[in-house]
């Protein structure tokens, strides 16, 4: 069985197509925030073309529970993809494509479903949008901590220092513990360094800061505009949860690498964790 994430910008492709149909076996797995830029907009023009080729193959959709609940869910790694799972929006599935196909021919009640499901995806991306313009200051904070010699390995793409490595694991591990400190449902309780790996917010905290470096090798990103930092926003998202599955279904290079990276810390880490427990 094959599970990917797939991205929004994806989810019209031959990409997606491609992959659906060369196995019964290949799963799209998707979050809330591809159904949010499905919705939003003008809801009812996006949302049928944004879930065509899923209604094609709607026994191949994987649907996860909401980004709030993931991230309050416990990181035992046993069970870890079926805890994200939503089981009955997954079973029910091919009853929703139904549903999207008679508000298109007309329903009045699925029709109102919809809509209101636009609202509530327009007003989250609207909280990112307010939230976006405070970015590129904490990319341009989180640079004047590297030295020359740090900021040369990224912009060059070279091997990281060990003092790069030192501050890169103290940013990812401050940012977890804050986030989770403020978040409105974090993981009840977090027992081991291999728990607190498995939470959403921890891989979370490491695509962001993957996500930080790729603009400071860019030179940064100061004039940015809010929309494009909203972008990256969900991009990172996509990422984050492309590191539970098999990869990441996306026509943007930007989220590709973001994934990628984000992956081979992750790999890092428990190589490390590996060669620890063998010493």
């Amino acid at each position: 069985m094959n599970r990917k994430v797939v991205d929004s910008n994806a989810m019209q492709t031959d990409l997606l197509r491609s992959y659906l149909s060369a196995s019964e076996r290949n799963y799209a797995v998707l979050n809330d925030y591809a159904a949010m830029e499905a919705y939003k907009g003008n809801t009812l023009t996006s949302i049928y073309c944004s879930m065509e080729i899923a209604c094609e193959f709607p026994r191949q959709m994987i649907v996860l529970k909401p980004t709030g609940r993931i991230c309050a869910l416990l990181g035992r790694n046993q069970g870890l993809q079926r805890r994200m799972i939503d089981e009955r929006q997954t079973r029910e599935f091919p009853t929703f494509c139904k549903r999207l196909q008679a508000a298109r021919h007309g329903h009045a009640y699925f029709h109102e479903q919809l809509l209101e499901s636009g609202r509530v995806a327009n007003d989250q991306m609207d909280r990112i949008l307010a939230s976006a313009p405070i970015l590129p200051g904490a990319i341009k904070e989180l640079r004047k901590t590297f030295s020359p010699e740090e900021l040369k390995a990224i912009r060059l793409d070279e091997p990281f220092p060990q003092a790069l490595i030192e501050k890169s694991m103290k940013f990812i591990i401050d940012l977890t513990f804050y986030t989770i400190s403020n978040h409105p449902s974090p993981p009840a309780r977090i027992r081991s360094v291999d728990e607190l790996q498995n939470t959403f917010l921890f891989r979370h905290s490491v695509a962001t800061f993957v996500w930080s470096l790729d603009w400071i090798a860019r030179g940064g990103a100061d004039g940015v505009r809010p929309d494009r930092m909203r972008n990256d926003v969900v991009d990172v998202i996509f990422a984050t949860y492309a590191t539970f599955f098999d990869g990441l279904i996306s026509n943007d290079q930007k989220a590709q690498r973001i994934y990628r990276d984000a992956q081979f810390i992750l790999t890092m880490l428990s190589h490390a964790k590996v060669r620890s427990l063998s010493g």
